[in-house]
């Protein structure tokens, strides 16, 4: 049988493991040839699983389907509990510590999957391994072009997007294209201003011992910057820390441009971090610091300018500036689109599909006003967990 006919008719096996190195043979083989992105990959998530999932209480399942006895999707999922430990719900493997949620799907198959049919072998896993909703977020609205299998009518835009920019080998050409002028006028004129202070370099780490500095620096400096906004640091415990390490560490044990960690150094001091990685041919810009001293410098925006110039050496094919619409994101990118897809299972999940969309929705509806979201920021500023 043909294989987009074997899609079709949901002539395909799937099975489920709750440890990823049970899987890592097929999940590695599948990445030779897949749609997906660093977040999807297997070092990224029996990492992350290791260091914070088993120790936060999350349990792992991830899901493979064969075609032929050979992977051909793979959605890697995180089991919690919610309601007291009432309801189960399904997520996506460290969504909370992604910037977006993919999957991987082999090249070759992709066109010929229907979501009607991996709904229901979705529920069928569902019902097998006790899950009442299956929440995932922060879903590509399409892959290569074509809208993603997970994505159907029911599903709604997430709460933030991505902004991503296309590449090309030539980054002073890129640079001309995207900024204006006055703008790359004005942020050489910022350059100059720190030339003032010290000497200026850029630095992408090549070692451990300075990996693991610029990573402990790109934590303090974020989480100075929001104290002021009463945002909790997401990278500040040390579960996380432990995790990102090993992520650096490992790439440059191996040479790989799979992780990596670039800093602007003012002196002797560094001034901004940029931490970032390469995977299926996009360049992910992961999270960045500054130090708030010479904000008004823009040390960020010159450091960005010199990432995005390695990126387009190495020979990415985009540029993933990641979650949000902040301005040096806008200014170079264009939105992508995200959706959030819940599948319920049983009855409580139904119930907790209806609690979550009403929550994004309450959450949206204050983003899209100025004046509660500006009362939202001051109560965050007074230390109020919003």
């Amino acid at each position: 049988m043909r294989i987009d006919a074997m899609l079709e008719s949901g002539d395909f096996s799937i099975r489920a493991a709750h440890d990823p190195t049970e899987v890592e043979v097929e999940w590695r083989t599948l990445q030779e040839n897949a749609f997906g992105t660093l977040f999807t990959s297997y070092d990224w998530l029996s990492s992350w699983q290791h260091h914070v999932g088993r120790t936060r209480g999350i349990e792992a399942l991830i899901v493979v389907g064969t075609i032929e006895g050979k992977p051909a999707f793979l959605l890697p999922l995180g089991l919690m509990r919610a309601a007291g430990g009432t309801v189960t719900i399904a997520r996506f493997l460290a969504d909370f510590h992604g910037n977006q949620n993919s999957g991987l799907w082999r090249r070759d198959i992709l066109a010929g999957i229907h979501g009607r049919t991996l709904r229901k072998a979705l529920i069928s896993i569902g019902r097998h391994h006790g899950i009442d909703l299956f929440d995932l977020k922060y879903v590509p609205a399409e892959i290569n072009g074509r809208v993603h299998p997970l994505v159907d009518q029911a599903s709604i835009e997430s709460l933030n997007a991505i902004h991503a920019l296309p590449l090309t080998p030539d980054f002073d050409a890129l640079y001309k294209a995207r900024r204006s002028s006055s703008a790359r006028k004005k942020l050489r004129t910022k350059e100059k201003k720190l030339g003032e202070i010290g000497p200026v370099r850029i630095e992408r780490a090549r070692d451990a011992a300075t990996a693991l500095s610029f990573l402990d620096t790109l934590i303090a400096q974020r989480s100075a910057r929001q104290e002021s906004s009463g945002i909790p640091n997401v990278f500040e415990p040390e579960d996380v820390r432990a995790f990102l390490s090993e992520q650096l560490t490992k790439a440059l044990d191996d040479g790989s441009d799979s992780f990596m960690i670039h800093a602007l150094i003012v002196g002797d001091a560094v001034k901004a971090t940029y931490l970032s990685g390469l995977q299926f041919d996009r360049f992910h810009a992961y999270t960045n610091s500054i130090s708030e001293d010479v904000a008004a410098c823009s040390p960020g925006d010159i450091l960005l300018n010199h990432v995005i110039a390695e990126a387009c050496t190495l020979g990415a094919e985009a540029f993933d500036f990641g979650l949000g619409a902040e301005r040096y994101k806008t200014a170079w990118a264009d939105k992508e689109v995200l959706m959030d897809v819940e599948i319920p299972v049983t009855l409580k999940g139904r119930c907790a599909e209806m609690s979550v969309r009403a929550l994004r929705n309450g959450k949206r509806y204050i983003r899209n006003s100025p004046r509660l979201w500006a009362i939202v920021r001051r109560l965050r500023r007074l230390g109020l967990p919003l």
